[in-house]
């Protein structure tokens, strides 16, 4: 009797679990908000312009068309098409466009924005910036380039043979170029908000330029480059006619566009900020004056210190490097330990020379975008807080005294030891 009641309020509590359950699942509304996938349209790259009155942007958006990147055979259209509109900000450009494209606008994959360098030098970027990160949809990774001497939408419409999505083009290009050369380093959404809100400072980032082929530069009117780089002629030929090249570091103070570095000044920047992972370093042959040595820099270390003399801010900046001698164009025996100690010292002197002409672009522009105020404030310096309460410190970095010390390392000189002008031998 006892087992047959204790078998009844087992069968009730399992009852009852049962239709707990079922009344909880009940209530539940479902993905009240959800939208299918092929009612989406896929933004993969933005671009910000001035438009035609003050205040006024023009905005333009890099779609990718689904059935020509699925690999499922498509109808030989562009995998991309650029659509454009005019408005204050971007959420109005976005209603907006509901008007002529017959899909829900997705910025949740958006990899690159482009900003011209009309904009962010007589607007500033932080503008557009807030645009960006204030949309819980966006991505905070992606990254940010200035278009120089062009428009930002020219450099979204250029087509390339070896990526699909222009986009994902230029992403792919910063990175490489970054781990190649190291002119310029990627420069992402929290990389450029935290670069405006250092005092006398400001971001870095990266510029993009169109260029042609110079194989095929007759054929192409100067002033339709753009024209030339959106057609699907520019991905199906062997000498691309137009294509967009990563070239030049914006500097900023705040949000504002002061200067660009050209050269060797890019190498000098990422060394400073340890953004290097690599670079081609040519030394002339200190025998002769004509033959020329490569070095494959492949590691680059830097330490800034930071003190103030007599009211005048001083610092030091210790590199360390290494390469290998990937090219020998000099007649020498590089098995010598006397002739690897000589190209280590032309080494370091031509490095201390980029340094020294990264740190006085930055200088002139007035802004301290190699970071040495925060060398300061780490130790607590009460001179640099009274600079940076009063928003002195861009004029006090301008007037800073930099010390470079440059130890480079030749590790080795990879499969061959001495070059054959030597007599081959080895």
């Amino acid at each position: 009797m006892t087992r047959t009641r204790k078998g009844h309020k087992e069968m009730k509590h399992k009852i009852s679990k049962v239709l707990i359950l079922v009344f909880l699942t009940s209530m539940l509304s479902g993905c009240w908000d959800a939208i299918e996938l092929n009612e989406r349209l896929i933004i993969t790259g933005l671009a910000f312009d001035p438009g035609e009155e003050p205040g006024v942007y023009h905005i333009s958006f890099q779609g990718a068309v689904s059935s020509e990147i699925s690999g499922g055979g498509g109808q030989g259209a562009t995998p991309v098409f650029v659509f454009s509109g005019e408005g204050r900000t971007l959420q109005e450009v976005l209603s907006k466009m509901s008007q002529g494209v017959p899909k829900i606008i997705s910025l949740s994959h958006v990899s690159v924005l482009i900003i011209s360098d009309a904009l962010a030098e007589q607007v500033g970027i932080g503008e557009f910036i807030d645009f960006v990160e204030r949309d819980p949809k966006t991505r905070i990774t992606m990254q940010v380039l200035i278009a120089r001497e062009t428009s930002a939408k020219n450099i979204l419409t250029v087509t390339s043979p070896i990526s699909s999505l222009t986009a994902n083009n230029l992403v792919q290009k910063m990175n490489f170029t970054n781990r190649d050369y190291s002119h310029n380093f990627p420069s992402q959404i929290d990389d450029v908000i935290r670069g405006m809100v250092v005092p006398g400072g400001g971001p870095t980032i990266s510029g993009a330029v169109i260029k042609t082929n110079k194989a095929a530069e007759n054929e192409i009117d100067n002033g339709n480059m753009a024209e030339s780089g959106s057609s699907k002629e520019n991905v199906s030929t062997v000498l691309v006619p137009t294509f967009v090249s990563i070239d030049g570091v914006a500097l900023f103070k705040g949000d504002k566009l002061v200067g660009w570095t050209e050269g060797n000044e890019g190498l000098g920047l990422s060394m400073i900020r340890n953004k290097a992972k690599g670079s081609a370093i040519n030394i002339t042959c200190p025998e002769d004056g004509t033959g020329t040595i490569a070095i494959n820099m492949n590691f680059s270390k830097s330490k800034v210190k930071g003190k103030i003399e007599d009211g005048r801010p001083s610092f030091s900046i210790d590199i360390k490097q290494k390469g290998v001698i990937s090219e020998a164009g000099c007649p020498v025996i590089l098995n010598s330990g006397d002739v690897i100690q000589t190209y280590e010292k032309t080494w370091n002197e031509k490095t201390k020379e980029i340094i020294l002409s990264t740190i006085d672009k930055a200088q002139k522009s007035g802004t301290d975008v190699l970071e040495f105020g925060r060398v300061l404030e780490k130790d607590r310096s009460s001179q640099y807080k009274q600079w940076k309460e009063a928003e002195d410190w861009g004029e006090f970095f301008s007037r800073s005294k930099v010390e470079v010390n440059v130890q480079s390392i030749i590790i080795h000189t990879q499969t061959r030891t001495n070059p054959y002008s030597t007599g081959g031998e080895d």
